[in-house]
């Protein structure tokens, strides 16, 4: 699935339930492969090695490119159309793993409590704020607000 070479109105095109479904569940393999990938540079490589930081890089853009898309996806589709499979995409907790965000604080989220979107929506306090009641430190909470920040710029590109 090539972004930079879709055309303006194709991505302006309404999608039908059942192909933004296709298309989100197309994406979410390619963010699973990734994050498999961006997991395995963390934790087997040298972290401070600069071909290991480059490739770290790399993996992150593409993954804010797919997260991207999913949400382009889902915006595409009539709200009266979408359904509860629809809305879990794209996914908060592959976000948090991206961002690197301890696997304690999204156990504190009751699924359907929160969404990458909501978070989106928000100010940077007001992401702190919301992490930080489960249990997000201030560090994990500018990692996410710089995150955000980058999808943000990609998504309203």
């Amino acid at each position: 699935m090539d972004e930079e070479n879709m055309t303006k109105s194709e991505e302006q095109q309404p999608l039908s339930l059942q192909k933004a479904l296709q298309q989100c569940e197309l994406v979410q393999n390619m963010i699973d492969l990734s994050i498999s990938n961006l997991e395995g540079l963390r934790t087997k490589c040298a972290t401070s090695n600069d071909l290991t930081q480059k490739e770290i890089r790399t993996l992150e853009s593409k993954l804010v490119k797919y997260f991207s898309r999913q949400l382009s996806c889902k915006k595409k589709v009539a709200l009266q159309e979408r359904n509860a499979e629809l809305d879990g995409f794209p996914q908060l907790r592959h976000w948090f793993r991206i961002v690197d965000v301890r696997k304690e604080v999204l156990e504190e989220i009751t699924p359907g409590q929160l969404s990458l979107e909501d978070l989106l929506e928000m100010t940077d306090e007001q992401v702190c704020e919301t992490v930080e009641k489960y249990g997000a430190n201030r560090e994990e909470c500018a990692r996410l607000n710089a995150s955000l920040s980058c999808l943000r710029n990609v998504h309203m590109s």
